[in-house]
């Protein structure tokens, strides 16, 4: 039997309140990471930094010669004002808007437990603390620094507290194959000639051409793409060329699209990438003006391992009892970089519903968001148990 410490709610909820105030956006959380090697070097964990990045790895496990399962914790926070009421919000501006506090919380409760049963384990666990999964890709910037190397990992686990109202707190859930989606960016400029507003004879109205484009864009995912195979193309900003003070009557010279791209599959991209340029090219050419045009590749799609999700799904019935584990019927289109993890070794994603049942729920990444503490210890358990059990 496992040895688990009967206070570990009470540690993992301290965690999570103290890094829910002192929020940190993108590679370089310093204090969020000095909060972590603070909490290791209590806990007499070894840990290794990294120079491009302010991650951290820690080994727990004195058998070398068993496997390596690597557990995953992003870190950083959202540049947004936190609006909640709560007693530990942040201090700073920033946000944990998206639950990396909690993430970081579970994987120290984790780390507590697997240390105290560090003899039972047949292998080794690698503790991964990373930075960056909102902006910047700090899972690639680890991977680069060999994160999975020395010791080589063998396979690895993740997971992300939601914010599903439809879902009873604490349920957990997965997918087999795409999970996440993977998460582009474009950017267009379209380029015609500016006129009085009320001679648009003269011009060449970038804004006629932005609207035509704009719906064509849209017949990409609706009327080109396999419906069983999700497509989201979204315009996010439209900024036409206008003084400092915008006015009525000046038709611009140019007009700037900011957009992303999300897609199930991979081999997507591409074909999207083709079809937009080919889109703005032919718009522009026929109405008289020109475009530049970029198409970003960002965080790729992230696909669970089928073996992976199915030895998670008995670990969570042996556990937590039967169907426990909620197996979803399709992937959701939001971005997550441990996709990159996962393209090298075989890995599982899953969720866990953290709504406060009788409040309004709010969405992940809504400045007033409030995530359920009390479910927090389950997800800590799917941890230790689903690293333990993958070491036998």
């Amino acid at each position: 039997m496992l040895k688990y410490d009967e206070n570990i709610s009470e540690y993992i909820i301290k965690c999570r309140r103290d890094l829910h105030q002192i929020p940190e956006v993108g590679l370089n959380l310093p204090k969020t990471v000095e909060y972590v090697k603070n909490e290791l070097n209590n806990m007499d964990i070894d840990y290794k930094e990294f120079k491009n990045c302010t991650g951290i790895s820690a080994l727990i496990g004195k058998n070398k010669n068993g496997k390596v399962i690597a557990l995953r914790a992003d870190m950083d926070a959202l540049p947004i004002i936190e609006e909640t009421q709560i007693d530990f919000k942040s201090t700073n501006g920033n946000m944990h808007g998206c639950g990396h506090d909690t993430h970081t919380a579970m994987l120290l409760g984790a780390a507590k437990i697997l240390k105290a049963n560090e003899d039972k384990l047949n292998g080794q666990v690698k503790l991964i603390f990373q930075p960056g999964e909102e902006y910047g890709g700090g899972a690639k910037v680890m991977i680069d620094e060999g994160v999975l190397e020395n010791p080589k990992v063998d396979a690895m686990i993740a997971q992300h507290v939601m914010s599903m109202p439809y879902l009873k707190p604490g349920q957990l859930v997965t997918k087999k194959g795409g999970m996440m989606a993977s998460s582009d960016s474009f950017k267009v400029k379209i380029i015609g000639k500016g006129a009085h507003a009320s001679t648009p004879e003269f011009s060449k109205d970038p804004i006629f051409m932005t609207n035509q484009i704009i719906n064509m864009i849209q017949g990409i995912s609706t009327r080109e793409n396999d419906v069983q195979n999700p497509i989201v193309i979204s315009i996010a900003n439209i900024k036409s060329e206008q003084p400092s003070t915008p006015v009525y009557n000046i038709i611009p010279n140019y007009v700037e699209l900011l957009g992303t791209v999300r897609c199930l599959e991979n081999e997507s991209r591409d074909f999207v990438n083709k079809r937009l340029e080919e889109i703005v090219d032919g718009v522009t050419k026929t109405m008289g003006g020109s475009y530049e045009y970029e198409y970003e590749y960002g965080y790729p799609a992230l696909n669970n391992d089928s073996d992976m999700v199915d030895y998670l799904l008995n670990v969570c019935d042996s556990v937590f009892g039967k169907n426990s584990m909620l197996l979803l019927p399709k992937g959701a289109m939001g971005g997550e970089d441990a996709s990159y993890y996962f393209e090298k070794v075989p890995g599982v994603y899953y969720g866990l519903n953290s709504v406060i049942e009788g409040e309004e729920v709010y969405p992940l990444h809504n400045p007033k968001v409030k995530l359920n503490e009390a479910v927090l210890e389950k997800g800590c358990k799917v941890l230790v148990e689903g690293a333990m059990n993958f070491l036998k």
